[in-house]
């Protein structure tokens, strides 16, 4: 062979290895691109999966975080087609503002925060799309619930305002027995330990049932808590407690999330110069539906409220609430649940909308002069009564929704 031939062959080899790696390499855009799930005609595609699962890891998630990161891509779909169809589209200095808000929670900027994102390889059109599902969602749910979680709140308060109690009360000593039911098997054992207790009539015997047996801390102290006045119990606690006498017991008290006993170990009554309004103050992080392993999760490793703000950062603003609300004007839902929770105990008892929740009591209030922010509590209850709503309408287009991943 010349050396004009070796040179043609040269060349020849060259394109021939230049092509293989272009096709390569549109091969590798092409699968990096490809679908993985179909939301109605949405395409969630491999890319954006697993920029959410870096983006969420470097918000702290550590457990199940490609499960959790599809679950959001889902609903956020549902929620910008949803919101798009009512003429929401969120403009740029709305998104821009939510990125700041969202950034603040971490004391940077936007600014810094997008560049604090891109320095560990998550494009900022993750940050932006993550946001912006919040946003429209957010002003979707206010212009079509807002008429609806207005007006009971509103009557509630004034109802509360106009009957505060200025009457002698009723104030009782109890001893509490709080047994598991959050499974089936769980609930049939734990009522039939329970009918078991109300038949106790000694004091120190009911006590040493609640160390063997009650699942919240007051076992450490026999289950005994401190005087209550009988209006300031969630209404099925007080409905039971309400009609006895020193000596005796409840039957069991279905709190949604657990079977209790009351022991009534003395009642007496108490005069009240002023309005009382018990209280109670908590949060309530809602996850996406199919999130309920990440709920449990984030719920065993709380130990106060302030807590939650360590993985409230994965998830929209309007996921999380906390306020304090009256016992009387709690959602029917909340109040079961909180009804079997100390302040400092979480649960996951609640779900909305098919959707899991973290429930979290952070302090509650009693007794006489407990001081009410009536439009602080009529604010809390609006955004409450939106979330119920919100959850619910969600969950319903979520199960009308064609949700399907590619073939092949």
């Amino acid at each position: 062979m010349d050396m004009r031939g070796a040179f043609e062959k040269v060349a020849r080899l060259a394109a021939a290895a230049c092509l293989a790696v272009a096709l390569a390499g549109a091969a590798a855009a092409q699968g990096l691109f490809s679908p993985v799930l179909i939301v109605n005609d949405t395409l969630v595609t491999r890319y954006e999966l697993d920029q959410r699962v870096q983006f969420l890891t470097l918000l702290g998630a550590t457990a199940n975080t490609r499960e959790l990161a599809l679950n959001q891509l889902t609903v956020e779909a549902l929620q910008l087609e949803t919101a798009a169809a009512a003429g929401f589209t969120p403009s740029t200095e709305a998104i821009e503002a939510g990125q700041s808000e969202f950034a603040a929670r971490a004391n940077l900027s936007r600014e810094q925060f997008i560049a604090a994102l891109g320095q560990r390889g998550v494009d900022p059109a993750t940050f932006r799309d993550f946001i912006a599902a919040g946003v429209a969602w957010r002003a979707y749910v206010q212009d079509r619930f807002r008429s609806q979680a207005g007006f009971a709140p509103s009557t509630i308060v004034n109802r509360a305002l106009e009957t505060a109690d200025l009457e002698p009360g009723r104030r009782v000593l109890l001893t509490e027995i709080v047994l598991p039911a959050s499974t089936p098997a769980s609930r049939r054992v734990s009522l039939e330990r329970a009918r078991r207790f109300s038949r106790i009539s000694s004091a120190e015997a009911f006590s040493e049932a609640a160390r063997s047996y009650s699942q919240v801390p007051s076992r450490l102290s026999g289950g005994e808590v401190d005087w209550r006045m009988v209006d300031d119990l969630p209404p099925i606690v007080a409905a039971a407690v309400r009609p006895l006498r020193p000596g005796q017991a409840t039957g069991p008290v279905d709190l949604g999330n657990g079977i209790a006993v009351f022991y009534v170990r003395d009642v007496e009554m108490t005069p009240s110069t002023e309005p009382r309004f018990a209280s109670v103050d908590y949060l309530v992080l809602q996850l996406p539906a199919g999130a309920e392993s990440e709920a449990a999760r984030i719920a065993a490793s709380l130990e106060r409220c302030e807590d939650i703000y360590t993985y409230s950062g994965r998830y929209p603003e309007q996921a999380l609430s906390r306020q304090t609300t009256l016992l009387s004007a709690l959602p029917q839902d909340a109040a079961r649940v909180i009804a079997g929770l100390d302040s400092g105990e979480a649960s996951i008892a609640l779900t909305r909308g098919g959707a899991p929740t973290v429930l979290m009591v952070c302090n509650r209030t009693f007794g006489e002069g407990t001081s009410l922010d009536v439009a602080r509590l009529r604010l809390g209850l609006t955004n409450e009564k939106l979330q119920i709503l919100a959850a619910a309408h969600l969950n319903d287009i979520r199960a009308r929704a064609i949700i399907r991943r590619p073939e092949g």
